[in-house]
């Protein structure tokens, strides 16, 4: 698993633009994945497509962003963001819709 720097994200954070509250850093996430859908629109479109390149690059700075406001999300909550997402992904990986449509697992 890759080391989420949740504390180091904190300090920056905290320096940065002070102390925020889970809700603004949850309506920060959706912000970002609206800039997201932005792009992936766009290049569905045909809007973008001189530009795909680019495109991509919008692409993952919108999500990096999304990840960032979720790891301080989570650290204003006391969570491990790591161990979160590490269990999350083994849970997922456990779930099989193909034979068990109803429930996943």
């Amino acid at each position: 698993m890759i080391d989420l720097r949740q504390k180091d994200l904190e300090k920056w954070q905290n320096k940065n633009f002070g102390h925020a509250t889970s809700e603004q850093l949850a309506l920060g996430m959706a912000e970002e994945i609206g800039e997201l859908c932005h792009y992936i629109l766009k290049r569905s479109q045909g809007i973008r497509e001189a530009a795909v390149s680019d495109v991509k690059l919008e692409i993952a700075d919108a999500f990096g962003d999304v990840m960032i406001f979720g790891i301080n999300l989570m650290t204003n909550e006391g969570l491990d963001a790591e161990k979160i997402i590490k269990e999350t992904i083994e849970l997922v990986l456990k779930r099989d819709w193909v034979n068990n449509p109803e429930k996943g697992v």
